[in-house]
């Protein structure tokens, strides 16, 4: 059996970043916006680029300035009039200067700026991303452009750089160790490298296993400038051979590295190393303390010499990293569990301790430190971060989101004294902490939301008082955060209190990047949609403060405000804004923009076709004003809004706001003869553009003054279509002041502040793209490469190519895309083989570097960032689909995208803080759509469906972002498991949240109490079910664990019973283990639970449910699985397997039992068939008897496997296979053949692929999948030998990651598998990367790698990135068409 394994959504959250310049962004001249840096950031195999930009920040309101200014306390008599507005010193008190009608004199308005975030670019790597560094080479001198430096879990360094040309990160080298000595030897598959950097660019180290660091030197402008003249081509190469310096060749005592970091204020290259030579831990601290170590080394990279400079031994055991300190300070500070340490060249060790736990377990008798109230602290600094913003501010993120100031108090030139304060605020729980230029920080998370951070120092007089004033634990995240770096005395009279200079820490969030942090656990739920039931997946997101549930939803949910019967509008809906209108309902909008007023819509039916024109009266209803036979193509509002344009198959008419025609404008030719239909227009005031059947085209333009509409003679080439295109982001506006081709001057007509320059986009039969200017008309940007579906798109004056007769295009749009300020211009092109094509606009820097003379291009280029599949069901609708622009108000903000209407209509919108996002719509079928505000609101749509015209609306908590539409419901603590109760609709999750563990002896008495300040009570894991309502969200009922249980599993099974009238019924079992502290073993117990229907409250008609134990069934060892079977329950505990029935609904009564392998870890059944998942033993095929009761072993793998989830997979042809995931995320599918020779008769499973995903597996569902020849038949047409049965599994990633498994038909899976095999070859991948040995999985038990059965989606999605060139010349060598592999990834590309 075959299959096809592809990510719906990728990793989620940031586990590593770093600040750089990698873009020459900043060389665009603006105003009002700047490029101040890049940021990079990485999770798993995804790499995301972003850009830093400063601009203006988003004016208030004029209610919230004035409630603003009357909220001021200020002194009587000095009150400030209406509108004014008192300014601080920071100039961040501003006002609309649009909105305020009158300003008081004398009064000034500035404006503050802020910095916010914005996606430049993503890739989804061949490898597993483990660090990532800034770096310089000789390079960066000619282009002022940093380098990225990227490592990979398999020992691979990635030097890339961006590439001007591609618009894109290109690999510069890569740098491979994974044949070392120390990798081929590895035994520790826990090993992660860690990459780091030296301060001044001279070279990389990457932490090797076995005690051994990869070290890549740079070249240096010093080294070149005495390089021979025979080595001049080494010269062009930024690097140096590297090479893997062993640590314990330096020094013999070097073991067991913890942690490596370069050390500045060197004149050579110097790493600080923590080591262990002799590992203990906590139960063996009697005989072994202070274990730890530090050695100073100096790397000569000329010479090869490593002198050690500093050793420091007797540090505690638990170090957990090193952080090095500014070259002003010196030394590097050693973060412990219980302590921070500061070392510097002198071997002097000073520090504080965080808890009481810290003198206990070293020598070193460090200060306890205390709060302001003079409590002794209780902290734990494992997965804290520390960062120096600058030489003298230290910054301290603890696990749970505390943020600290860490002072430095100095003595001359050495530190005497570490202090840390209270906490200043809450964060984000950190995963990565970086800088940049002393001023901002960013926390990258894994578990939450990320944040962009600003760091000021502002010196402040503050009075000294007794004591000092309590902090808030619970600050929001956007308040600005204090606190006290350092704190000097200043003069101070003698009669008076004591005033001190402080210097304060001022932290201010700038930006946040939405997380939903990993997944625990999911479930499919029901989601009530326009009153049709919809699938939805609910996940357990999230860790801490920060979990919750996530709703993710296959469609984007539309909410129906309202059904337009009247309205029409089958051959399209038209909404817009015009003067002169009795308005009976308010016409502007909130923010001073206009409401639509009028509507326009047009169909078919009756022939030969009907146009209406409608307001809403006094009562808000339609009215229809006037109706005219034809059909509508196109219209838009006209000379300022005082009236519109209605563009019909042969006349253009000119319509007055009340319906009635003020000019009719015939489309005759020169001789008054009518031309041919027109096919498709647009209107864009002054202009108007048309396109006949016969591919010509006419330009209408209006005159102001005299009110008419006149045809402009042009000699326009003939065109499969034409628009126009409006530019807000003012990127087409570069060359104008340069160019006098394109003067501004002269373009005043057509330019207006709210729609930026008007340019005519034209796409040629043969081909060819042409971007021209008014109203000139004159050629612009000219590309041929369209018709192509080139990867970068540039302008070209040679002649079209040959098949450009042949172009797939069949519809393109060009549209400006994006959220709030941030918009970009994006190309959209649909297919005749049913494709979607997006192309991001963008700069052309080295047309823009050499200058512009008269007559050149527009300084842009085009790049494709998006191929998406529209499935076959879109092939049918080819004439029927259109890209419409829509621009809608989306949590406060305007919000700019494109909507497509036909079969599988879809929505495309472009974030600020993600890339271009695909989203199905929850029609099957749009006939048309438009945005509308008609009814007072900027959120509305007007669409045409099959279920007829209609206003909807996106639900009110849809968020997008992510590859699928989601809700994120914040709930402050973090879920385990998750379950849907089919009876009564609700979910029930097991939320988990620390508690106070407590021992006591036979007589009743605890065992161990705190006997020390700053010492805490052990804590450990307490569970509670929850029942969660689908309305509200919210648990409305729930059952509470004891304090020193937590549940390992909760599952909704079918068990048999008596008070139904089917013989069985839903019921909820729960498997916990009940922790007794070290000495004991633990136990366990299993629960049953019913959802049952209450009485509702005499106020609220709806439905009450409520949670209701049955049974407990206490077990003397952990039930760690459970699943239903038959009607009988069936429960592992520790090494035995029982199936149990539930006996007159109050006990459970055991019927048969089989002893298993050392720990159950999943159960998955079908019918009387059971898959067995365990920790030690692999997998087990299990068959269930009733008469007599038995568990009946058919076969199981006989080779170790740590196995976490099992489940059956079904394909054509009636195939099974069992797929088993293991804790390093390793896939593996397994064959039950009895007439395989090798498998003994089937006594063994037959493992035969095995597939790496580098993430363990946290949950796996099975979905029934419809065969796609059967997609069209309907239900009752299909037989018996037509309808094989098939699953989709869906699998859930600790890193957030969700993906698909789907059968695959042998036919397809050899093509595939072929041009899989092609792409690894002849496609650059990033970073340079294999992919093969991606998703290769070392076995020493086989002669070659078990790598056939699953296809790598990722790799295969690489194949439609690519032109089209490219890809028939990859198809032919694998001896198939285009067309046919098209169509093999078009039946695969799926959700459930």
């Amino acid at each position: 059996m075959y299959g096809l394994r592809q990510e719906v959504i990728p990793a989620d959250g940031v586990e590593h970043s770093t600040f750089l310049v990698l873009t020459p962004s900043n060389k665009l001249a603006s105003t009002s916006r700047k490029v101040i840096g890049n940021l990079v950031l990485a999770r798993s195999n995804v790499l995301r680029v972003f850009e830093m930009v400063e601009e203006p920040a988003p004016l208030p309101s004029l209610a919230q300035v004035e409630e603003q200014t009357r909220g001021d306390l200020v002194r009587k008599g000095t009150e400030a009039v209406e509108g004014e507005v008192e300014m601080d010193a920071q100039g961040e008190g501003f006002v609309n200067m649009a909105q305020v009608k009158h300003i008081p004199e004398g009064i000034s308005i500035s404006q503050s700026t802020i910095v916010q975030l914005y996606f430049l670019r993503e890739h989804r790597l061949h490898g597993i991303i483990t660090g990532l560094e800034r770096v310089q080479t000789i390079s960066s001198a000619e282009d002022g452009l940093d380098r990225l430096l990227i490592s990979f879990c398999d020992a691979k360094i990635s030097l890339m750089e961006w590439a001007v040309d591609q618009a894109d990160l290109v690999t510069v080298s890569i740098h491979t160790y994974e044949r070392a000595p120390q990798i081929m030897s590895l035994t520790a598959p826990s090993w992660r490298g860690r990459l780091r950097t030296d301060s001044e660019f001279r070279c990389a180290g990457l932490l090797l296993p076995k005690d051994a660091i990869a070290i890549l030197p740079f070249q240096t402008q010093a080294e070149l400038e005495i390089m021979e003249q025979e080595q001049a081509s080494q010269r062009e190469v930024p690097y140096a051979p590297s090479f893997i310096l062993d640590l314990t060749e330096i020094d013999t005592k070097i073991r067991n590295v913890i942690d490596v970091v370069f050390v500045p204020g060197f004149n050579n290259p110097t790493i600080a190393v923590a080591y262990q030579t002799t590992q203990t831990w906590a139960g063996r601290l009697n005989e072994f303390k202070d274990t730890s170590s530090l050695c100073v080394i100096t790397l000569d990279l000329v010479t090869r010499s490593y002198p050690v400079i500093a050793q420091v031994d007797h540090l505690p055991h638990d170090v957990l990293y090193l952080v090095p300190c500014p070259s002003s300070l010196g030394g590097v500070m050693a973060i412990t569990s219980n302590a921070i340490l500061h070392i510097d060249q002198a071997s002097k060790v000073v520090g504080i301790a965080v808890n009481g736990w810290a003198n206990r377990v070293t020598a070193h008798q460090l200060p306890l430190g205390t709060d302001q109230k003079g409590d002794p602290f209780c902290l734990a600094l494992e997965g804290s971060q520390m960062v120096f913003v600058d030489d003298s501010s230290i910054i301290l993120f603890l696990a749970d989101g505390d943020i600290r100031n860490v002072k430095i108090h100095l003595e001359g030139r050495s530190i005497s004294k570490l202090e840390l304060t209270d906490p200043v605020a809450y964060s984000t729980l950190p995963s990565t902490v970086t800088t940049w230029e002393s001023k901002y920080l960013f926390v990258g998370s894994t578990g939450g939301p990320s944040m962009l951070l600003k760091a000021v120092q502002v010196e402040k007089l503050v009075e000294k008082v007794d004591e000092p004033a309590p902090v808030e634990d619970d600050m929001e995240l956007d308040e600005d955060i204090y606190g006290d770096i350092a704190t000097q005395p200043a003069a101070s009279g003698t009669n008076g209190p004591t005033i001190e200079k402080t210097i304060v820490l001022q932290l201010s969030v700038c930006d946040t990047i939405p997380g939903n942090g990993s997944i625990s656990d999911m479930t499919f739920g029901i989601d009530y949609q326009d009153e049709t039931l919809v699938p939805e997946l609910v996940a357990c997101t999230g860790v801490g403060e920060h979990g919750g549930l996530t709703r993710f939803t296959k469609h984007l949910p539309t909410r129906t405000i309202k059904k337009l019967p009247v309205v029409g509008g089958s051959q399209g809906i038209w909404s817009i804004s015009v003067k002169n209108v009795s308005r009976s309902v308010s016409s502007v909008a909130v923010g001073g923009q206009p409401l639509d007023n009028i509507l326009i819509t047009s169909d078919s039916r009756p022939t030969p076709g009907i146009s209406k024109i409608m307001k809403r009266n006094h009562s808000g209803e339609i009215q229809i004003l006037s109706r005219s036979p034809g059909i509508t193509i196109a219209v838009g509002s006209f000379f300022q809004n005082e009236c519109f344009v209605q563009v019909m198959t042969n006349v253009i008419r000119i319509m007055e706001p009340n319906g009635n025609e003020r000019e009719l404008i015939k489309d005759l030719d020169d001789s008054n003869k009518a031309l041919p239909k027109i096919r498709s227009a647009q209107v864009s005031d002054p202009h108007v553009l048309i396109v006949r059947e016969d591919n010509s085209v006419s330009l209408f333009v209006g005159d102001m003054m005299s009110k008419s509409v006149k045809k402009v003679s042009t000699s326009l080439p003939p065109c499969r279509s034409a628009t126009f295109f409006n530019d807000k982001s003012g990127l087409f506006g570069l060359p104008l002041h340069d160019n006098p081709e394109f003067d501004q001057s002269q373009l005043e007509d057509v330019l207006d502040s709210d729609r930026g320059t008007i340019w005519v986009i034209l796409h040629l039969i043969n081909g060819q793209l042409q971007i021209r200017s008014l109203p000139q008309l004159s050629v612009a940007y000219a590309t041929n490469e369209l018709v192509n579906l080139s990867q970068v798109m540039i302008h070209s004056a040679d002649p079209p190519h040959e098949d450009a007769a042949s172009s797939e295009i069949e519809q393109f749009c060009l549209a400006t895309l994006g959220q709030g300020s941030s918009i970009t211009p994006y190309l959209l092109a649909l297919t005749s083989t049913s494709w979607f094509v997006a192309y991001r606009i963008v700069p052309s820097y080295d047309q823009l570097d050499s200058g512009q003379p008269t007559g050149s291009p527009l300084p842009i280029k085009f790049v494709k960032v998006l191929t998406k599949s529209l499935g076959p069901a879109a092939l049918a609708s080819n004439g029927q689909r259109r890209l419409i622009p829509f621009e809608i108000e989306h949590e406060d903000r305007a919000l700019s995208g494109v909507f497509c209407t036909g079969y599988t209509p879809f929505w495309f919108v472009a974030p600020r803080l993600h890339g271009p996002k695909y989203y199905p719509a929850l029609s099957n079928m749009v006939y048309s759509f438009c945005a509308s505000s008609l009814f007072g609101s900027r959120s509305d749509f007007m669409i045409f469906s099959e279920s007829g015209p209609s206003l909807v609306r996106w639900a009110e908590d849809i968020q997008i972002g992510m590859d699928l539409p989601y809700r994120h419901i914040h709930v402050g603590r973090q879920y385990t498991s998750i379950l849907f109760d089919p009876t009564s609709k609700h979910i029930l999750a097991v939320s988990t949240q620390k508690a106070k563990f407590s021992n006591f002896d036979d007589e009743g008495k605890p065992t161990w109490i705190v006997d020390g300040p700053g010492i805490s009570d052990p804590q450990c894991e307490s569970s509670s079910l929850e029942l969660i309502s689908p309305d509200t969200w919210s648990a409305v009922d729930g059952y509470e664990f004891a304090q020193n249980e937590f549940v390992n599993t909760a599952k909704s099974v079918s068990l048999e019973t008596l008070s139904t009238e089917k013989g069985q019924k839903d019921y909820v079992a729960v498997g916990t283990t009940i922790y007794r502290g070290e000495d004991l073993a633990v136990k366990g117990a299993t629960y049953i639970f019913e959802v049952i229907e209450v009485v509702p409250e005499p106020d609220s008609p709806k439905r009450r449910y409520k949670l209701r134990l049955l049974c407990r069934d206490e077990a003397k060892g952990p039930v760690s699985a459970v699943c239903g079977i038959n009607g009988y329950l069936v429960s592992s505990m520790g090494q035995k397997l029982y199936v149990r029935a539930f006996e007159l609904d109050e006990r459970l009564v055991g019927v048969a039992f089989l002893d298993v392998g050392l720990y159950v870890t999943s159960l998955t059944t079908l019918k009387n068939l059971l898959l067995i998942g365990d920790e030690v033993k692999s997998v087990w095929f299990v068959a269930f008897q009733e008469d007599p009761f038995k568990l009946q072993i058919l076969s199981k793998d006989p080779r170790p496997c740590s196995v976490t989830h099992v489940n059956f997979f079904f394909g054509d042809n009636r195939d099974l296979s069992f797929i088993t995931a293991d804790q390093d995320g390793i896939l593996r599918m397994y064959d039950f053949d009895p007439l395989e020779p090798q498998s003994t008769g089937g006594q063994r499973l037959l493992c035969r692929t095995e597939f790496d995903t580098h993430s363990e597996l946290k949950a796996m569902l099975t979905v029934a999948r419809r065969p796609p020849d059967l997609e069209d038949i309907a239900d009752d047409e299909v037989t018996e030998e037509t309808r094989e049965p098939q699953s989709l599994l869906i699998c859930a990633s600790s890193d957030g990651a969700i993906s698909i498994i789907s059968p695959t038909d042998a036919i397809a899976f050899k093509r595939l598998s072929l041009l899989q095999g092609q792409l690894m070859r002849n496609v650059q991948h990033a970073a340079g990367l294999n992919p093969k040995g991606f998703r290769t999985v070392r076995n020493d038990t086989v002669s070659k790698p078990l790598s056939k059965g699953l296809l790598d989606g990722l790799l295969l999605s690489a194949f439609v990135q690519l032109s089209i060139r490219r890809q028939i010349e990859m198809t032919r060598q694998i001896g198939t068409d285009r067309e046919v592999v098209l169509s093999d990834m078009l039946a695969l590309d799926e959700l459930w």
